[in-house]
């Protein structure tokens, strides 16, 4: 062998010991590497702990534990976490400790790849949880003004625009897009949707109104000013709340789980599933962005809360229990729903499904 040969297999054998998969040569006339069909797969470690659906907090450090099943050693362990590399083993190390506060949160997998000589790699995958670290805070309310609403209107998306309130309701053969006159409730612009269709989240991004609607997988696009159509969007979920923060649009499809979309062609950029220091948080319905958190109402519950958008970590619960007068008894389905946000004023309002009422409200920690 010629030494730029052995020096070529030399830096090929350190290259793969980490970075490979399975059994490669250096083809001695070009330098090029060449992959082997491995021989065969052998088992050669099994992973003692953590073990699958182990729970932690966020920032919390996951012993990874690895038992041999042979007397062969593996050339190299590639330990994987949240889909990226986070430490290759060598040399017979058999535990390594996994960092999770820059984890999502979720259901997450902990996969390890094993290397022995020209068997073909062993792979193995638990699914940890990883629940928020954060206490939510605890907030109440009070009510500094009220205004009517129509009883008609299933509140499905709200938001607030230079002084007006814009409306998405809901219900096959009843759902719409509407301009209201915050202080009357009188509905100023409408547009109804064709009767097959549940009206479901709206948002306001560059001059144009966003609709979804709930099982169709099926959006619309607006202009603002006439309610013209410009075009549709389409989903593979289900459609419930809808938001922005300024750049990707926001949507829940009543899970636990948030999506932030492409605006023009609602491609799902990435996403992030929402937990609290207890459990996940499911049913999320009605969005907006307030102050660089995603506020969510809970479907079925008088709370909303307060997301941290980069980690889905529940921040805070508004707890809205008994906002509506003793006299008015909803129906079960006509719950809170509904949060617009009056930025420049710095005015929150909040409505529900077919409540003759929406309130402005000021925020009171427990």
């Amino acid at each position: 062998m010629r030494i730029s040969d052995l020096i070529i297999s030399l830096i090929f054998i350190l290259a793969v010991s980490c970075n490979g998969e399975g059994s490669s040569s250096v083809n001695k006339k070009t330098g090029e590497v060449e992959n082997k069909n491995p021989v065969n797969r052998v088992s050669l470690v099994k992973i003692d702990q953590p073990s699958d659906g182990d729970e932690f907090d966020s920032g919390d450090i996951i012993e990874l534990k690895l038992e041999l099943l042979t007397d062969t050693i593996p050339d190299s362990v590639r330990v994987f976490f949240d889909g990226k590399q986070r430490s290759c083993l060598k040399n017979g190390v058999l535990e390594y400790g996994i960092e999770t506060g820059s984890s999502r949160l979720g259901r997450i997998p902990l996969k390890i790849v094993a290397y022995s000589g020209e068997s073909r790699p062993q792979t193995l995958t638990v699914f940890v949880i990883i629940i928020s670290d954060i206490e939510p805070e605890i907030y109440k309310y009070r009510v500094l003004n009220t205004f009517q609403h129509d009883e008609n209107a299933y509140t499905q998306g709200l938001l607030y625009h230079n002084g007006f309130l814009y409306e998405s309701t809901g219900q096959e053969g009843r759902s719409s897009l509407r301009k209201v006159d915050l202080e009357s409730g009188e509905v100023l612009q409408l547009h109804n949707l064709d009767s097959k269709f549940f009206g479901e989240g709206l948002v306001l991004f560059n001059n144009m109104l966003y609709q979804l609607t709930w099982t169709s997988k099926v959006g619309f696009v607006y202009d603002l000013d006439s309610f013209d159509e410009i075009r549709r969007i389409h989903y593979a979920t289900q459609g419930w709340g809808l938001t922005t923060d300024g750049e990707e649009l926001i949507m829940s499809d009543g899970t636990n789980k948030l999506y932030f979309l492409e605006p023009e062609y609602f491609t799902v950029m990435s996403s992030i599933e929402v937990y609290d220091n207890e459990k996940a948080v499911w049913q999320l319905n009605e969005l907006e962005y307030i102050n660089g958190e995603i506020w969510a109402n809970i479907y079925m519950t008088d709370k909303i809360a307060r997301i941290d958008p980069a980690t889905g970590k529940v921040l805070a619960y508004i707890d809205l229990t008994n906002i509506l007068p003793p006299d008015f008894k909803p129906d079960d389905e006509e719950v809170l729903n509904g949060i617009a946000w009056d930025e420049e004023g710095n005015r929150l309002f909040v409505t529900g499904k077919n409540w003759p009422w929406l309130f402005h409200i000021g925020l009171i920690e427990r």
